[in-house]
């Protein structure tokens, strides 16, 4: 009898650690699930932002046609209120005797190491506390610095606060072949 009664709590102790271990499993599923399901709702939450930005983008290019200003298919395609613009169209319209506003975006030592004659210097990270000293009149207005990365963002965060007529120029001073000052 005794057998029996170790036997069968033999039996019923596998069975409980067949169910825990069962119940072990099932709670492990339920996290996985669970994890999967909140990197979903993340991805989710990272989607709507990069669609509420794309739609106010849209928005703010809509307004610039309704306002009668031209915007090209490359702007559109990017999503984009600024144009881009090569170094020999500035390095033309400089020497045949437009008044565009360049602004240099680069830091100091690369802007004392030669910049374009009539620039204006605004370091990127200055831009926002310097926005005063960049002119509303409506002209051409280029970015430049080192390669075209910060004259982009720079462009981009000038157009988003309405300044018309901005432009990023491709390549930057790597590739400007113009004439460069030294102060």
């Amino acid at each position: 009898m005794e057998l029996y009664l170790a036997i069968a709590a033999v039996a019923l102790a596998l069975l409980a650690l067949l169910r825990a271990g069962g119940a072990r499993r099932k709670s492990a599923e339920l996290e996985q699930r669970f994890e999967e399901w909140k990197r979903g709702s993340d991805v989710k939450e990272a989607d709507d932002a990069d669609l509420g930005t794309s739609l106010e983008g849209l928005r703010k290019l809509v307004a610039l046609i309704a306002g009668g200003k031209s915007v090209d298919a490359e702007m559109v395609k990017e999503n984009r209120l600024y144009r881009n613009a090569r170094p020999a169209d500035v390095q033309a319209e400089l020497e045949n005797g437009g008044a565009p506003c360049v602004i240099d975006v680069r830091t100091p030592q690369e802007w004392g190491g030669g910049h374009i004659p009539g620039a204006l210097h605004i370091p990127v990270d200055d831009i926002q506390k310097r926005l005063s000293e960049v002119p509303r009149d409506g002209r051409k207005m280029y970015l430049i610095c080192a390669g075209g990365g910060r004259s982009s963002a720079a462009a981009n965060y000038l157009a988003n606060r309405g300044f018309l007529n901005v432009h990023s120029v491709e390549g930057g001073m790597g590739a400007w072949r113009g004439k460069v000052v030294r102060d």
